[in-house]
Order: structure tokens, then C-alpha cells, then sequence
């Protein structure tokens, strides 16, 4: 059996310049600097996601016919947080995003059992937020997600 490769042409090989263009430093400043600029903007952006859990976590509490897609809304939203927040200094949000996550996608009909962990979970990120926790949060930022992630544990454990 005889075995031909066929490699494709390069488009876009003769659209790059060799030589010239922006150094990589100066490409990776730019960027961070957009993104520094961005930061203003993302705080209030998450500040209003977490607005829009609560309320999903509202209208769960007070409608049980509702409850599972409000806890699929809470989790979308959650699910964007937790990706967006490391990029814009906020690691510790992302974590405790990533633990309400965890806990709806493990078991939603659990968390829709347990609101009152739901709203750790937004009471965490609320604080996190509104105190600016950047990086890991010191020793007390850690508590904050450990005890999230150990509730929850706890509660996906019970059968």
C-alpha cells in the first residue's frame, strides 16, 4: 500500500510580514493595558450577573414549579463568571463560581433542594466582589472557598 501526503498550501504564510510589525512586548502591553482599562467595566458587569443570580435564587425560593430553571440560569450565569473573573484579577471569584458550578452541574435537583447554599455561594462572590478581593484572597479568601467546596462536598455526599 503505498501512503501519499498532501500538505495544503500556507494562505497565510505570504499575508504575514517576515521581517517589521509590532515586537511581542509591545503586543503583550497593549493587551495588558486594554484589559486594565476593562477591569472597571467587568466589576460592574459582575456585580449585575450576581444581581441576576439572586434573583434567579428569589424566584426559585418562591415558586418550586420554577426552581430547576431558575438553578439552570444560576448555573449559566455562574459558569460565566467562573470563566471571566481570573482574566480580570478576580481568581477567587472565579473559584467560588467554580464550587456553585460544581454543585448544580453534580446535582442540580440537590442545590435546588438547598437554596441556602446557593446563596452562600452569591453572599461569597457578593463580598469578594464589593471587597475588591484580588489574587487569592489572603488566608481569609481561602477560608471562604474552602468552606464553600467543604458544603458542598458535604451535601453531595448525602444520599
Amino acid at each position: 500500500m503505498e501512503v501519499k501526503l498532501h500538505m495544503p498550501t500556507n494562505n497565510l504564510k505570504p499575508k504575514v510580514p517576515s521581517e517589521g510589525g509590532p515586537e511581542l512586548e509591545d503586543i503583550v502591553e497593549k493587551a495588558e493595558n486594554a484589559l486594565s482599562e476593562m477591569e472597571g467595566d467587568y466589576e460592574v458587569l459582575v456585580a449585575d450577573e450576581i444581581a441576576n443570580i439572586n434573583e434567579f435564587l428569589l424566584q426559585a425560593k418562591s415558586n418550586h414549579d420554577e426552581c430547576a430553571d431558575r438553578i439552570i440560569e444560576i448555573h449559566r450565569i455562574s459558569h460565566n463568571i467562573k470563566g471571566q473573573a481570573a482574566t480580570f484579577s478576580y481568581p477567587l471569584l472565579s473559584l467560588a463560581a467554580k464550587s456553585l458550578c460544581h454543585f448544580i452541574q453534580e446535582n442540580a435537583e440537590k442545590a435546588g433542594e438547598r437554596l441556602d447554599l446557593i446563596e452562600a455561594h452569591v453572599n461569597t462572590m457578593r463580598i469578594i466582589l464589593t471587597q475588591k478581593l484580588k489574587g487569592d484572597g489572603g488566608q481569609e479568601g481561602q477560608g471562604l472557598i474552602t468552606a464553600l467546596e467543604q458544603a458542598v462536598g458535604k451535601i453531595l455526599a448525602k444520599d
